[in-house]
């Protein structure tokens, strides 16, 4: 079942690359996007797993969290709180 999870993570990522709108609706509901871009019913569980492949894979979680990356570096830089 993994086999599938990584198949179809990767399915959405190649839909949603380059593609800012999907992205922003992605982010916005991604259990909504995961299913209209697959196209298919999947048990919460697994679409749940396929969002944080997703999420890794084109590092929206690091980003875009409190205290994620983008923090860090303004941190860094002296630019944040």
């Amino acid at each position: 079942m993994s086999e599938d999870i990584s198949k179809y993570a990767e399915q959405v990522v190649s839909k949603l690359t380059g593609n800012n709108e999907m992205i922003s609706k992605f982010k916005s509901d991604p259990t909504k996007t995961v299913t209209d871009l697959l196209g298919i019913k999947l048990d919460d569980n697994i679409v749940q797993s396929i969002i944080k492949l997703v999420m890794s894979k084109l590092n929206l979680g690091d980003l875009t969290k409190k205290g994620g990356l983008l923090d860090k570096i303004k941190k860094f830089l002296g630019l944040g709180k």
